[in-house]
């Protein structure tokens, strides 16, 4: 990557601004897959002095901002309390500490990857994100959407919630993107699930046929994790798509026995 001039913005306004004057400025987040990629940048746009690298108690909810590196998320007691664990057990799962030292909340939110071991475990918890100048939007909402926002992502909203949950990451080793992962939560008091399923290769999504049979009362699991061959598969250079399949229906089913202990 070539950046013709770089930036360090004094405000969200400022950033903005850049932002829309050419669709050759960038964002810089963490840079680890600006840095991979060979496309020019005209302006690459920091966000460095706005205060976006915190995790703050917000009442019901935490707040993330999308500079707050992979490492500080995961080692986050805010973070940790948070459905069991799942979020800090999901981003623990991103390659070395090194690369999560560097690697941004936001950038790999924002990013939309389908290999993302975090946009699964925030979709089991519900997540929003926050855009300037627009305003907060669920995660899911985005997800669906086509392309990248045009605007700063600049927060993620997580609602504390206590869910027992469950997450696993198959990757040929530690340090490798994952093969599938999985993710699941199941709220006590209601006895209501979320579930997904991320690396099909595409970006992760709710198993909406599974969650409607256990919502319908449906607790013979085994029978219920084979409900996950009605999402896209696809290949890959790691897998194929009926071996990811295999490997979704075996992990959602160990998940939900899981959550039921």
């Amino acid at each position: 990557m070539k950046a013709n001039s770089y930036v360090r913005a004094k405000s969200l306004e400022e950033a903005y601004e850049l932002l829309k004057a050419n669709p050759l400025n960038k964002i810089l987040g963490g840079g680890l897959w600006l840095k991979k990629g060979n496309a020019s940048v005209n302006v690459l746009i920091d966000l460095v002095d706005l205060g976006l690298d915190k995790i703050e108690d917000d009442g019901d909810f935490i707040k993330v901002g999308a500079l707050v590196n992979q490492r500080d998320f995961e080692k986050s007691e805010l973070v940790k309390d948070v459905c069991h664990g799942i979020l800090s057990k999901a981003a623990s799962s991103i390659m070395g500490p090194a690369f999560r030292q560097v690697a941004t909340i936001g950038g790999s939110v924002f990013g939309k990857y389908g290999f993302s071991d975090l946009i699964s475990a925030l979709l089991v918890c519900n997540a929003s994100l926050v855009f300037y100048p627009s305003g907060e939007m669920n995660l899911e909402d985005y997800l669906k959407q086509p392309g990248f926002s045009k605007e700063i992502l600049t927060h993620i909203i997580i609602k504390k919630c206590h869910r027992v949950s469950y997450f696993k990451k198959v990757g040929i080793t530690a340090l490798d993107y994952p093969i599938i992962n999985v993710a699941i939560t199941r709220c006590v008091n209601h006895d209501r699930y979320r579930v997904v399923v991320g690396s099909r290769a595409g970006v992760a999504s709710f198993a909406s046929d599974v969650m409607e049979a256990l919502d319908n009362g449906e607790r013979d699991f085994e029978k219920v994790a084979k409900l996950v061959s009605k999402m896209k598969f696809s290949d890959s250079l790691a897998a194929k798509a009926d071996y990811r399949e295999h490997l979704a229906e075996i992990y959602v089913r160990r998940g939900l026995e899981e959550v039921n202990k």
